[in-house]
């Protein structure tokens, strides 16, 4: 009908006033409108990542050397007890620490102290820096790497591997042989002891048994630290990622590289301890005539294992975590914070 028609018509034209006046009230506000594509909320571009601009190299390996001296002073009484541990097989570390405080005093507990600092800071020079050369090689010639040219977890791995050999080699085997030598020795009266020091330790074991003496013991030495950075620098990233959410090269506070440090450190020491003990017992031997106990790697550990069983070849294990996990966690600390501290100074 015609009223129904004009009802129609007036309420189609009451509900399009009613609408522009929405629209009118919605642009007033500045709110974005609904019906029309060109108002819908764009998202913001996310940032490419940003890493740290790198600091130059003898700033990670003097922060390095830093860490080694920090931990050698702190934990030389663990590495003497460790080194005691794995000769003498006391019946607990307590009775050991008691023994050695009775008899010795407390000198006796930085017993090695020189070439222990030597050796830390020297092989952490070393050890930091070759692995970032070796890091830095891979990348680029593009081996072991992931999609946005970064070293991926196997090249960690890799050369993490290769810097351990290196250490190994030039620093950790002839120092390693002169501490464990004087760590040996019992009491404190240099009037008793038959080195004095270490310098007069190296002479000596030159002078008997000629300078191949002072790498005895490199082939144990040389599965350890690679072991040790290759579980080392292999897991530090990962680890990384999955505490913080963060890539390899990304900054993350003092606290968080302490604990890093602490984890990646006892990874190593906690699955090679075997070879640990064999690089002791043939390190300690000054013995060269035909009769000597301990001839080689594999050799130790088969007979430690059949004399005194498989507890002996983890005889020990404790005090290496001890040392060497809080030691990590103190260079991993002392490079990050030092690396830090230059960027901010040089403004990258």
């Amino acid at each position: 009908s015609t009223w129904g028609l004009l009802t129609h018509n007036s309420l189609k034209q009451n509900l399009k006033e009613q609408i522009e006046r929405n629209k009118g009230s919605q642009s007033q506000r500045g709110e974005p409108m609904a019906s029309s594509p060109e108002h819908q909320p764009r998202a913001e571009p996310r940032a490419p990542h940003r890493k740290p601009a790198p600091v130059p190299m003898w700033v990670s390996t003097g922060a390095a050397v830093l860490g080694g001296a920090i931990e050698a002073v702190s934990l030389q009484p663990i590495d003497v007890m460790k080194t005691r541990l794995q000769l003498e097989g006391a019946s607990s570390l307590r009775s050991m620490v008691a023994r050695t405080y009775a008899h010795e005093g407390w000198r006796a507990f930085y017993k090695g102290l020189g070439p222990f600092s030597f050796q830390l800071c020297s092989k952490y020079a070393v050890r930091f820096y070759a692995n970032r050369a070796i890091a830095e090689s891979m990348c680029s010639f593009g081996l072991l790497t992931r999609g946005d040219g970064g070293l991926s977890v196997m090249g960690g791995v890799v050369s993490g591997l290769l810097a351990g050999l290196c250490e190994a080699v030039f620093v950790v085997t002839p120092t390693e042989r002169v501490k464990t030598l004087l760590q040996k020795q019992r009491g404190t009266d240099p009037t008793q002891l038959k080195y004095k020091g270490p310098l007069d330790c190296a002479v000596q074991i030159v002078r008997a048994e000629g300078p191949k003496a002072l790498w005895r013991g490199v082939g144990p030495t040389m599965f350890r630290q690679g072991w040790n950075q290759m579980v080392l620098f292999g897991s530090a990233a990962p680890l990384k990622k999955v505490f913080y959410g963060k890539e390899r090269d990304d900054e993350i506070d003092p606290w968080q590289s302490a604990v890093l440090g602490l984890v990646s450190g006892a990874l190593g020491p906690l699955t090679n301890n075997f070879i640990d003990v064999a690089k002791t017992r043939l390190m300690a031997q000054s013995d060269t005539s035909e009769g000597r106990k301990y001839r080689g790697m594999v050799q130790t550990i088969a007979l430690v294992l059949r004399e005194e069983g498989p507890a002996a070849l983890m005889r020990g294990v404790t005090m290496r975590v001890a040392r060497v996990a809080p030691g990590m966690a103190i260079t991993f600390t002392a490079v990050d914070m030092v690396s830090h501290s230059y960027r901010v100074a040089m403004g990258l």
